[in-house]
Order: structure tokens, then C-alpha cells, then sequence
């Protein structure tokens, strides 16, 4: 039987193997997005994978977990900051050299159905750029919402300096808020994971919820009641695969 040490070493080595031989850099607006790009020639569906925090350096993620898809894979990598912790990929350059870069493979695959995923970090990520994108489906797990406060909360003040150029924690924390109620853009639909037991739900994610509807998106909700986030790591794959399931099949 394999545990979940072995399962985290495995993904591991996956990674950096990939990584080794694939990572690249995409250049634009005086900065780098690293990335590792795998394609599938016959597919028109282009994933793309946010990564989430990692405790020790940035890393990729759900390498493994979507190895099985025979789809356009596109694995985001976000090491900025001094602590490289990342920026959530929504530092002003970062986003513009980001939305550049996804729809740099938009147009190499010729991609005519679009998956963002992520959790926690990853999920604000994902969902930040659905707004920037057209016509995208979201599967995300428990993603922060009011980032100003979250980033202030964990002390990682670097974090909060970088995306803001020194501003203040409150135009962070209505940023992705006011790109709901206003842009143009919106994703075709939100597959959201989360648990109402964890301190997410209560300060992030049921008012996130709560924008979504009022702006019109559609949106599916798994809910759980694991009690505390460092759960998602768990719960959030076996997710991805069934709601990845769900919507190739209905192709």
C-alpha cells in the first residue's frame, strides 16, 4: 500500500524531474513567468495549473494528479517576493506577463475549452485570471478572497508590499471583489471545494460566494467539513479528478 509520505515523495521527484528538463521562462513587461508546458496535439482543451503556498520554496502543482489527462497541461510556477512566497501572480507586471503567457497557449493549442485550477493561493490565482480570460471553467479549493487582511494576518508583510507596491491591505482586499462586480469577462463556471469546519469558510469564502451569485456566475459548490485547511492537501484532489471527469465528458 502506498502512503501518503510515499505519494508526497513520488509527486516530488515528478516535479523536479519535469522540471529539470522542461521549465521555461516567459518574458514581458520587465519580468519572468517560469512555466512547464505539456502538450497533447490532438486535444483542444487547454488546463492551466496554479500553484498553491509551500512552506519551503515555490513549487508546481497536481503534476501528478493530471498526468492521466490526455489534455494541454499548463503548469504555473509563482516565486516572486523576497521570501519567494509568490504574489499570487497578480503584481501588476506578473499579471500582464501571466495573461500574455496563458494566451500565448491558448493560440498554440488552439484551444477551444479552458480549465483553471488551484487551491488555497492557487484558487485565488486561478480565479483572479478567469476574470481576465474568456470563456474559462474554475475548479478551485478553499481560496482566500480578502488577501490584504490574509497576507497581513500570516505575517508576511514582504508578500503584501511586493503585489501592492507598498500600498495598503484594503484595496488588496476588494481587488478580486471589484473585478467580480465590474469586468466584462466571467468565467463560464466556479466548481468550488471548501469546508464550512475550517477558518477559510468564515472569512473568506462565504462572502466570495455570496459575490459570485450576485454577479451571475454560475456555480457549483462541494462542501465538506474537515476541520482544518491544511486538509485541502487531502480533499481537494479527489475533487479535481471527479469534476475533471465531469466536464471532459460532456465534450
Amino acid at each position: 500500500m502506498i502512503t501518503d509520505k510515499i505519494k508526497r515523495g513520488l509527486n516530488h521527484y515528478h516535479t523536479k524531474l519535469s522540471a529539470f528538463f522542461r521549465e521555461k521562462q516567459f518574458k514581458a513587461y520587465g519580468t519572468r513567468v517560469k512555466h512547464m508546458f505539456f502538450e497533447a496535439k490532438h486535444s483542444d482543451t487547454l488546463i492551466v495549473s496554479f500553484p498553491a503556498c509551500s512552506p519551503n520554496q515555490a513549487k508546481y502543482n497536481y503534476m501528478r494528479t493530471l498526468l492521466p489527462y490526455k489534455c494541454n497541461k499548463l503548469f504555473l510556477l509563482d516565486d516572486f517576493g523576497s521570501n519567494h512566497q509568490g504574489c499570487y501572480l497578480i503584481e501588476e507586471h506578473v499579471e500582464k506577463c501571466t495573461t500574455d503567457l496563458i494566451n500565448s497557449f491558448i493560440r498554440k493549442t488552439k484551444a477551444k475549452q479552458l480549465i483553471f485550477i488551484g487551491s488555497s493561493k492557487g484558487g485565488y490565482s486561478a480565479l483572479n485570471f478567469s476574470f481576465l480570460i474568456p470563456k474559462v471553467q474554475v475548479i478551485i479549493g478553499a481560496p482566500q478572497y480578502f488577501l490584504g487582511s490574509y497576507l497581513d494576518k500570516k505575517n508576511t508583510r514582504c508578500n503584501l508590499d511586493f503585489i501592492t507596491n507598498g500600498g495598503g491591505k484594503k484595496d488588496l482586499d476588494e481587488r478580486l471583489k471589484h473585478k467580480i462586480a465590474s469586468s466584462d469577462i466571467k468565467p463560464q463556471h466556479v466548481y468550488i471545494h471548501y469546508s464550512k469546519a475550517e477558518h477559510t469558510f468564515d472569512e473568506h469564502i462565504r462572502f466570495l460566494l455570496d459575490d459570485l451569485k450576485n454577479a451571475q456566475v454560475e456555480v457549483t459548490e462541494d462542501i465538506q467539513d474537515y476541520p482544518e485547511h491544511s486538509c485541502l492537501s487531502q480533499y481537494y484532489p479527489p475533487y479535481l479528478v471527479q469534476t475533471l471527469n465531469q466536464i471532459l465528458n460532456e465534450m
